[in-house]
């Protein structure tokens, strides 16, 4: 399992796992350094106090650097034979030409990181961030744990998931302030705008670009180059880094898919032996209310707006006349990179049963060295940044506002008394505790709630009056619904698998009154399937069918959903016998040996239970109807192509139309996300393919599904999870 590869000496002690949360915007002058002056000038006296450390820039060795200069002559020759000259003058022109692009791309690319424009934007910071936010809470255990790990003289890679802009903002700004080295953070070229991408650029930042175009019809070979060169050099220099897994921000509120490759560039480095090792620090982040504002637009098909200096500043004034609440940054355990290779190559397996042969191929064709490398280290990059985004994910801490997002959107989207919704959270913060959950808020539910309903605002949840009751309504209607979704969505996460569980049941004969337990794992492991893209159920390590038994077994015991049959032997020996089982396909032995008989699960026909299964529906029951309704929607593509935005509006259209007709239930079905990931799964079905040229993607069916017959199979093969067989 990778929580075994981190440091074989933790960094976390029993002394700092005790340690209080605190607020790193209510500074506190140390007792020997409490003079008038100094309290008079707190955060200038802290700034100065900070530990200095040094920056080196490494354009000058890249633009040296061997593999950068054969990218360049490649580059030339690739060109020289497509064009109609044989003069040498011309192929020299053209190496010319590409190390001056060369240069161009690393100075718009590379940071200019100050130790003078840190600590000034600390201090400016100190200032500005209580304007819109009340704190920002870290563990100081996870704090002194980054410090020791600073002390190992190796690279820390911060690896966070990504809610908003401010977040490497924030990070840095608590790195910073605990004497921890400022990373170099990977960011999106659109933030490079004028004056706020120059200082993004000294506070860190280097440009990267989210998509590389051809040029002249080929792969890009200097800028692939120009990245992979830099990232080395700057690790080898020292510096610490920090990228966001996901690519861009999430636009759901859930975790999304990883991106493998500046994680790739990493591992490449380890191996070719650039540098010793690396310590990956997963780091989760949440806010009570998203500072960004939201993505409505975007989930409803519309083009996203570019950033701006105008926009920018807009909306900094909006920013800093409002009120965010409190923001959380979790930094979870590092774990060493080369502990990490070495288990992989010890233990004889990847964790998809594929043997290793972890050795590095430089690639000057690849921007993440991944294009020639060998599969198995395509696989052990993939198993990694998966492993931290579960990680991620279920460490992040679950705030007011998702939590009563997430009891309206499922439980109470009719509305609740607040004498209801005090009960709800009173449960819903037991499970959470018993799932050993972090939760960002304290009090009692009564004014959680209140606060939660405030922060919100009216646009999401409405208060009303009913014979002298207050009663607590969410907004369940677009677009209003798709921002309300997103804060309900850190939850969703958390109950995905026992939402699918009990869509599963929902989805089988239930006629005698029972389920077969295969026939449950078997429904629950082809929903899996078909959310493949929307979350990650275990960690890659896992083994997701005894994942799924766990699950089962948990809502047989806890929430008694079912009252279990075993005929003549009892469920404490089928317990036993499956953990037994667990251990056995940790340590990789074979399966076999004795059966385990059938299990049958009795549904247990208690008010209660039927209102426990039908709760635990409603998380993922949207998804279920976007994904049916865009395989519903691929008739369009029988005997013709669609590009990518005319496909995607056709199926928003076609939600839009049936939710009129009231057979599509939610109304946050209606989003871009989910129909993404569904072509997407249509296409790793073989059902769907799409080319791509240019910025445009054509998606037509495959020749052997090209008939409404095929579409019609793809439908009910998803649809079936929408209906009850009741």
């Amino acid at each position: 399992h990778l929580t075994h590869f981190s440091l074989q000496e933790s960094l976390v002690s029993r002394t700092t796992e005790t340690l209080a949360l605190r607020n790193i915007l209510d500074y506190q002058l140390p007792q020997n350094k409490n003079g008038l002056i100094q309290r008079a000038f707190s955060h200038l006296h802290q700034v100065y106090e900070l530990q200095k450390y040094d920056y080196p820039q490494v354009a000058d060795l890249v633009l040296r650097d061997e593999r950068l200069k054969k990218a360049v002559e490649k580059m030339a020759a690739q060109q020289y034979r497509d064009s109609d000259s044989n003069e040498d003058e011309h192929y020299q022109e053209l190496v010319d030409r590409n190390r001056k692009r060369a240069r161009k791309l690393l100075y718009d690319m590379r940071s200019t990181l100050s130790d003078f424009l840190l600590r000034f934007t600390s201090w400016v910071l100190y200032k500005l961030l209580p304007c819109f936010l009340t704190s920002v809470v870290v563990h100081p255990g996870q704090v002194e744990m980054l410090k020791k790990a600073g002390k190992s003289s190796l690279p820390l890679i911060f690896l966070p998931l990504h809610r908003s802009h401010l977040d490497y903002i924030l990070i840095s700004f608590i790195l910073l302030n605990n004497n921890v080295r400022s990373p170099l953070v990977a960011a999106g070229d659109n933030l490079r705008i004028p004056f706020f991408g120059s200082l993004l650029r000294g506070l860190g930042a280097f440009f990267i670009k989210r998509r590389i175009d051809p040029v002249q019809g080929r792969k890009d070979l200097v800028y692939k180059a120009v990245l992979h060169t830099y990232m080395n050099y700057c690790l080898k220099a020292g510096h610490n880094m920090e990228f966001f897994l996901e690519g861009g921000r999430t636009r759901t509120g859930k975790p999304c898919m990883p991106k493998y490759g500046i994680l790739s560039v990493i591992v490449e480095t380890f191996l070719d032996g650039t540098i010793e090792d690396a310590l990956l620090v997963p780091v989760s982040v949440n806010y009570e209310k998203l500072v960004d504002g939201n993505f409505v637009r975007e989930q409803l098909g519309q083009p996203k707006e570019m950033e701006t200096f105008t926009g920018a500043l807009k909306g900094i004034w909006h920013v800093l006349n409002s009120n965010y609440g409190m923001m959380r940054i979790d930094f979870n355990q590092p774990f060493s990179l080369r502990e990490l290779v070495k288990t992989f190559n010890t233990s004889g397996k990847l964790p998809n049963g594929k043997k290793p042969g972890l050795t590095s191929k430089a690639s000057t064709n690849s921007l993440y060295g991944t294009d020639v490398v060998s599969e198995d280290h395509k696989q052990l990059v993939e198993s990694i940044s998966k492993h931290i985004i579960y990680d991620c994910a279920q460490s992040t801490s679950v705030m007011s506002t998702n939590a009563l997002a997430f009891l309206l959107l499922t439980k109470y989207r009719e509305g609740a008394t607040i004498e209801e919704l005090v009960k709800a959270m009173d449960d819903l913060r037991k499970d959470l505790y018993y799932a050993r959950r972090d939760i960002g808020f304290s009090g009692d539910s009564i004014d959680v709630i209140n606060y939660a309903a405030d922060k919100l605002g009216p646009a999401l949840v409405q208060r009303q009056k009913l014979n002298n009751e207050t009663l607590l309504r969410p907004v369940a209607s677009l677009p209003n619904v798709i921002e309300l979704t997103y804060y309900s969505n850190t939850l969703v996460t958390h109950f995905a698998l026992d939402s699918i569980v009990a869509i599963a049941i929902e989805a089988l004969d239930k006629t005698s009154g029972s389920v077969v337990h295969q026939d449950l794992v078997d429904n629950v492991l082809e929903l899996c399937d078909v959310f493949q893209y929307e979350f990650l159920f275990c960690k890659p390590c896992q083994n997701l069918e005894q994942v799924v038994m766990g699950c089962i077994d948990d809502l047989v015991y806890r929430k008694q959903i079912f009252l279990v049959d075993n005929g003549p032997e009892n469920e404490l020996s089928l317990r036993s016998r499956r953990i037994a089982r667990q251990f056995d396909d940790q340590d990789g032995e074979e399966e076999g040996g004795e059966a385990v008989p059938q299990k049958i699960y009795k549904i247990n026909p208690n008010k209660e239970a039927v209102e426990t299964l039908k709760y635990l529906r409603v998380p993922l029951m949207p998804l279920v109807e976007s994904y049916a309704v865009t395989a519903f929607t691929l008739d369009k593509l029988v005997g013709r192509q669609l590009l990518e935005n005319e496909l995607i509006d056709a199926v928003l259209n076609e939600l839009k139309a049936q939710l009129a007709l009231k057979t599509v239930q939610y109304d946050e079905s209606v989003s871009v996300d989910p129909v993404k990931n569904a072509l997407r799964l249509f296409q790793k079905w073989g059902i769907l393919e799409c080319h791509s040229e240019r910025k445009l993607r054509l998606y037509y069916l495959v020749e052997s599904q090209d008939d409404s017959e095929a579409v019609k199979t793809i439908y009910q093969r998803v649809n079936k999870f929408r209906q009850s067989t009741d």
